[in-house]
């Protein structure tokens, strides 16, 4: 049975990427690469009949291509939104009895001192990474766009906030700076076994413009599946062409399968990386949420 599609299970999509519709098999779908721990979404397009078929992927840094795919949003953002200072605030472990416990305490005081800087300095936004020390204590590294902030009165603020002393604040002069700092930080992303929260953002960090959403196809959700899109396009629609609308979009007939495929997932280029059971996590999330 069909299920009309609701503004939540409605896909978001930007049109297609490629410079033309590009047409290919079930096979040739190895060469483009995807998140291993991708399932699938069937949707029928309500006035042609088609199949159209998305790749929901795990959005997890600990994967190695989702988290390209994040680094590289990121830095589409960071471009845009002009940052023009680099902000290090530290914590004393000496407060904690652990890194979790140091990242529970200090964590939500960062969008705290933000809020304090706005009443006595006007608008601040800014991206935080949150970053492990060798000691496996957190730090916190922000982009910031904002007007002059007085390094003592930062300084001050956090101390009271946190009881930490160390603070670095420095300006960003150029945008390929900003760039820079952030790729340099996310690159050295440890995974932390006690958030997936490596990035967040204040609200206004990021112009709307950038982050606006295409508009909805006008689709029916038919199901959803545990298999790779991979894996399910060569099961269901092996005889049939592919359109491929964008690298996680693929397009097809909605016809009955003729005949099985025996394509082992290798030879379908689908990785052998375990499943991931945990529930997953927002792509991007904002310290104001």
């Amino acid at each position: 049975m069909l299920v009309h599609n609701s503004t939540a299970d409605s896909p978001q999509i930007q049109g297609p990427s490629w410079p033309r519709e590009l047409t290919v098999t079930a096979l040739d779908l190895r060469h483009n690469p995807i998140c291993p721990n991708a399932t699938t979404s069937v949707y029928e397009e309500h006035c042609s009949g088609y199949l159209h078929v998305f790749a929901t992927t795990c959005k997890r840094w600990g994967c190695a291509y989702c988290s390209r795919k994040k680094i590289q949003q990121l830095a589409i953002w960071t471009a845009a939104a002009a940052p023009n200072r680099l902000l290090t605030l530290t914590i004393d472990p000496a407060f904690d009895l652990s890194p979790k416990a140091a990242w529970l305490r200090t964590a939500h005081q960062v969008p705290e001192l933000i809020r304090k800087l706005r009443l006595k300095f006007g608008p601040v936004e800014y991206l935080r990474v949150t970053e492990l020390h060798k000691s496996g204590y957190p730090h916190y590294h922000l982009l910031v766009r904002s007007g002059y902030l007085p390094h003592q009165v930062v300084k001050d603020v956090w101390s009271t906030l946190t009881g930490a002393t160390i603070v670095d604040l420095r300006a960003v002069e150029k945008a390929f700076s900003a760039y820079w700092y952030l790729t340099k930080y996310l690159s050295k992303l440890k995974r932390k076994t006690w958030t997936e929260r490596h990035v967040s953002f204040s609200r206004k960090f990021v112009p709307d413009a950038v982050k606006q959403k295409p508009p909805k196809l006008n689709l029916l959700l038919m199901y959803r599946s545990d298999d790779h899109p991979y894996r399910w396009l060569a099961d269901h629609r092996w005889h049939l062409p592919i359109t491929m609308e964008s690298a996680h979009h693929f397009r097809t007939e909605n016809v009955q399968q003729e005949a099985p495929c025996d394509l082992t997932n290798w030879e379908l280029g689908i990785p052998a990386e375990p499943r991931r059971s945990a529930p997953q996590q927002k792509e991007m999330v904002t310290d104001e949420d």
